[in-house]
């Protein structure tokens, strides 16, 4: 049953990354959609994953049973969660460690990407950036997106080192509790190869490099 509702209060997550990338309703309708989905989401999203910290493996998404704790320090606080076992404890700790290490490159990426579409969009939907379209802005913010999150969806479960402390994350560990953070991950390496081929090309055919289709 928490899968299940996890699933349902994770889907405003992919319905902002498809509003923001194919600006469905118009550049000011649907940012202003995304930004007030992305703004609501914590206010019902953090609660749930909080109440069912200890009953659900954040790794997995699967019953914790009695799999061991794990602290974690989230920019909201030091927070205790949970797996289902020692296996996944492990592959918890070494991406959290990955994402630790690679903290501020993870915040640049993300959140730099997203200061600088947000009013690229906007400006372009309304023809004040020239010859800058939104289509330009959705291609920047799949290369910026994608190039972020490769590298912790393809290597943090491999290559993260914890140091035996409470990890520092630059994020809020309550989305990813939602599915897991294992599904998170996959999420990143798929959505991230596809948006780094479609900002490629793009880039590409602006720049005369492919004949359009």
């Amino acid at each position: 049953m928490y899968r299940l509702v996890g699933l349902l209060i994770f889907l405003p997550v992919p319905t902002v990354l498809w509003l923001f990338a194919r600006l469905p309703l118009g550049a000011t309708a649907s940012l202003c959609v995304a930004v007030a989905l992305v703004v609501t989401h914590r206010v019902y999203a953090r609660p749930f994953a909080r109440r069912t910290a200890d009953q659900r493996c954040l790794w997995c998404g699967g019953p914790a049973r009695n799999g061991p704790s794990l602290a974690i320090v989230e920019p909201l606080g030091e927070t205790i969660w949970r797996a289902c076992g020692g296996g996944h404890a492990d592959a918890l700790g070494r991406a959290l460690a990955f994402a630790e290490r690679h903290g501020l490159a993870l915040r640049i990426g993300i959140l730099g990407t997203l200061a600088l579409f947000l009013p690229a969009a906007s400006l372009a939907g309304a023809g004040r950036l020239g010859s800058l379209t939104t289509a330009d802005a959705a291609a920047f913010l799949r290369l910026g997106i994608a190039v972020t999150v490769l590298p912790l969806g393809w290597l943090g479960e491999r290559r993260g080192r914890p140091s035996g402390a409470a990890p520092r994350v630059p994020f809020p560990v309550h989305i990813q509790a939602l599915i897991g953070t294992w599904a998170v991950l996959w999420l990143f390496r798929l959505v991230g190869i596809v948006w780094l081929v479609l900002g490629a090309r793009h880039v590409a055919l602006r720049a005369g490099l492919v004949p359009p289709v």
